[in-house]
């Protein structure tokens, strides 16, 4: 009878667990209307940027243009070990006034985000702008000195040019990327369409076969589960008694 208790009590406690994880997820559906939206980078505007290096051959860079409509743009080139006016570069290099890569502040540095990680806020961390506000992972400058990111293995934060050129009312997104010192590879994207909501890395859209359900649909689906473990509790105790008599009459 001990073990029979047990096992009741712990078939009640994992009921409510479930209630309590259902209310939970459905509780977890209702946020601000946003939508997360993913980017091909296998064809922005007929470019492929998934290569190594972007895919490009030593020397040569391509142009990333995208745009965000009322929020803006986004344009950086993507470079490898592109001679630019006597500079060498790697890396991604954003264009004045038309979106920013976050880099902290730090000259030539990516700020890496890792997953899960939020990305948003000050507009301070995604100055758009040339040479020294530059994500790059490589630079150098006239064959004097030269420049190295870290190895990096996360996600790269980027947010459109806004309203005002200067990320005002822009998007936030993503981008899977890693560098091992030498090449740097991309690997998908993402952004939050809500200008000004930011977006954790590595956050993907919602399938579209996941229904959405209303709060005001919580106490019923609620009532639906405690009505189901219910009829299972009452099965269950059926078995019980069945199985108590025929070891009587045994």
């Amino acid at each position: 009878m001990k073990s029979l208790g047990r096992s009741q009590a712990a078939r009640r406690r994992a009921a409510a667990a479930a209630v309590a994880s259902l209310g939970a997820g459905i509780l977890g559906t209702q946020s601000v209307e946003a939508e997360i939206v993913s980017i091909d980078l296998t064809n922005v505007n007929g470019k492929n940027f998934t290569g190594v290096n972007a895919g490009l051959s030593a020397g040569s860079y391509a142009r990333f243009s995208m745009s965000f409509g009322a929020a803006g743009t986004l344009y950086f080139d993507a470079l490898n070990r592109a001679d630019i006016n006597n500079n060498l570069y790697t890396g991604l290099q954003a264009l004045v006034a038309y979106g920013g890569i976050a880099n902290g502040g730090s000259r030539n540095t990516p700020t890496q985000f890792d997953f899960g990680d939020p990305i948003g806020g000050s507009a301070s961390d995604f100055v758009p702008g040339n040479y020294g506000n530059n994500p790059l992972f490589y630079y150098k400058n006239y064959g004097v000195h030269a420049h190295a990111a870290p190895p990096f293995d996360g996600y790269l934060g980027f947010l459109s040019s806004g309203t005002d050129y200067q990320g005002a009312n822009g998007v936030y997104g993503w981008i899977r990327a890693t560098w091992d010192g030498t090449n740097f590879q991309l690997y998908s994207a993402a952004y939050e369409s809500t200008p000004g909501l930011p977006i954790l890395a590595g956050a993907v859209p919602v399938p579209s076969g996941v229904p959405e359900i209303d709060p005001s649909g919580l106490a019923s689906a609620l009532s639906l589960v405690m009505g189901s473990v219910a009829m299972l509790e009452q099965r269950r105790r059926k078995r019980a008694a069945a199985a108590v008599t025929a070891a009587v009459s045994a």
